[in-house]
């Protein structure tokens, strides 16, 4: 049984390249795979320290820094599992020439494993999220059990643009040039550090079709809020991410015939 053209085996080679990726990435590094959990951490901080003591947010009625924090990191997980799944997945296809380039393999695995690598930063931040949840005394909610969902459908969406830019980096290598730039943009675009309401006239309206808010506000919803995300953002997400991971597939199985030729 196949779907979208992959098989077991395909699973099978993911998972190794997953745990190969993992590996390569903090090979040579005196603290190792810690750093996996050492860098959302510090970056996590540092957003955390900007947006509670230099620039204070506050929630409509929610009271307390710790409120907001909750918030904020409930946000910026799912924002660190994107910025670090597209990342590696734009880099994946030229990162592994040699691979490509030698080994008979259905290449478009390559994404999606770089897609998958966003999960670290993710788990990281739910247990943070978890440790002070459980210190204030809150209790988890049924609701948590739409997270699979949201998980699933949100790492179908990263690996469906990781897709497009790995294909695309190899011909056009600013690719990976300017993703951290656009990501930084795409950031303070999305209502990820500030709710809907903080935006001006009908923007908030407008933003709340971002896909990427879409995700951050499906975590959060059962998360923050013990509700289940509202019904046309779940669709939504399970649409569009459907969509741009099979127009993502068609790109860049079109162009990986080209790839040796680029690499």
């Amino acid at each position: 049984m196949s779907i979208a053209g992959f098989d077991r085996r395909d699973l099978g080679m993911l998972w190794s390249l997953f745990k190969l990726t993992l590996t390569d990435r903090y090979l040579g590094s005196g603290l190792g795979l810690i750093w996996a959990v050492l860098s959302p951490l510090l970056l996590m901080g540092i957003f955390t320290f900007v947006f509670t003591f230099v620039f204070p947010g506050r929630l409509p009625g929610r009271d307390g820094p710790l409120s907001y924090v909750l918030w904020l990191l409930s946000g910026y997980g799912p924002w660190l599992a994107i910025s670090e799944g597209l990342s590696a997945s734009t880099t994946s296809v030229v990162g592994n020439a040699g691979i490509v380039k030698n080994i008979a393999f259905k290449s478009e695995v390559l994404p999606v494993v770089g897609a998958l690598t966003g999960l670290l930063p993710l788990f990281v931040s739910f247990v943070v999220i978890a440790v002070l949840q459980i210190a204030s005394g809150e209790v988890p909610h049924a609701a948590l059990l739409s997270l699979p969902f949201t998980l699933f459908f949100g790492m179908l969406f990263i690996s469906g643009l990781g897709l497009f830019l790995g294909a695309l980096n190899v011909f056009v290598r600013d690719t990976q040039l300017a993703l951290p730039n656009v990501l930084t943009l795409l950031l303070f675009a999305s209502p990820i550090f500030y709710p809907l309401s903080a935006y001006p006239g009908g923007i908030g309206k407008i933003l709340q079709f971002n896909p990427f808010y879409v995700i951050a506000a499906s975590f959060r919803a059962p998360i923050i809020d013990g509700t289940l995300p509202p019904l046309w953002m779940l669709a939504y997400l399970a649409v569009i991410a459907i969509a741009v991971f099979l127009a993502g597939l068609t790109w860049f199985r079109r162009l990986k015939s080209f790839f040796d030729a680029r690499l």
